[in-house]
């Protein structure tokens, strides 16, 4: 048996010939204007005509076994965006209208096809992984922040951890985890107040998804959150490198400091040695921290003394 090669035929007949210069001024000076799909002069102005469309094949012509494919697999999707639907509407493919039989018939069809194209698991996916993205845009997080999110709580509903648990619970703990893992943590409280779920519930949540689905994560550092803190009280970048530097030179007294009061209390006391007026509730606003808390690690910054650099031998 033997593999079918696909031969390519001459691409001339589909595929114009672009100009090499303008008929009006002679310029060879042209561009293509992605906006409008057009080919212009340069000097003049004048339009060319509109780039032509290529109907060839996306693949190499030498590719055996090559086929035209849908887009890529997505985790955001409980199917993976594999399966297909039914469309909703009162008119067949060429436009007739349907009769009350014909309608009542496709319903039935329609719900039948709703519910034999998941199985089990892929259902409870499918509300779950709206209210990933919906949590998502609350807190702000872009695309991947979604999938890795994604990812964990298809790990989670695997492992058979939503069973006697709220879903809410689940997926704010997803989402809190992803955002660990990929580098850029979100406090407890922020994620529990987004996802309307206590900060007790979520804490417990999360540990037992990161416990049971081993999702590698890192402990959250005072650096993690300086850049949002100083975005948010649109501090100046000598702010937020002193912030840095702060954290940097006291990181042994830091060790054991919750890493939310330790930047917020680094960044005012740089504001305040910058020459900035930053108001403490504020702050502790940003922060998420209580102002007695801000206070106590911008007075202990304020009288500690810079860890000592440990030359290597």
């Amino acid at each position: 048996m033997t593999n079918t090669i696909l031969i390519q035929k001459p691409r001339d007949d589909l595929v114009e010939e672009r100009p090499k210069g303008c008929p009006s001024c002679g310029s060879t000076s042209l561009f293509f204007d992605p906006v409008r799909s057009e080919l212009v002069c340069d000097s003049c102005g004048l339009v060319l005509g509109t780039q032509p469309v290529d109907p060839g094949p996306d693949w190499s012509p030498f590719n055996a076994d090559a086929a035209r494919a849908g887009p890529p697999e997505s985790v955001l999707l409980a199917d993976g965006g594999l399966g297909n639907t039914m469309g909703s509407g009162a008119r067949d493919a060429a436009g007739r209208s349907l009769n009350a039989n014909e309608a009542a018939r496709f319903t039935r069809l329609r719900r039948v096809n709703q519910w034999t194209r998941l199985r089990g698991t892929e259902r409870s996916l499918t509300g779950a992984l709206a209210k990933v993205s919906h949590l998502a845009s609350r807190l702000a997080l872009p695309q991947d922040f979604r999938e890795r999110a994604a990812v964990i709580l298809r790990k989670a509903l695997k492992a058979d951890l939503a069973r006697g648990r709220s879903m809410d619970a689940i997926v704010a703990a997803c989402v809190y985890l992803a955002t660990r893992a990929l580098g850029a943590p979100r406090s407890l409280q922020e994620v529990a107040e987004a996802g309307e779920v206590t900060v007790h519930r979520l804490a417990a949540t999360a540990k037992l998804i990161s416990r049971e689905t081993k999702v590698a994560t890192m402990p959250p550092k005072p650096t993690d959150f300086v850049d949002r803190f100083a975005s948010a009280l649109a501090v100046s970048p000598e702010v937020r490198e002193h912030t840095f530097t702060l954290l940097a030179d006291h990181a042994e007294q830091l060790a054991m400091a919750p890493p939310l009061g330790a930047a917020a209390g680094a960044l005012y006391l740089a504001a305040e040695v910058e020459g900035e007026k930053l108001k403490q509730s504020d702050v502790s606003r940003v922060a998420g921290v209580s102002e007695v808390t801000l206070r106590k690690y911008y007075k202990a910054l304020k009288q500690a003394k810079p860890t000592p650099l440990v030359e290597a031998a």
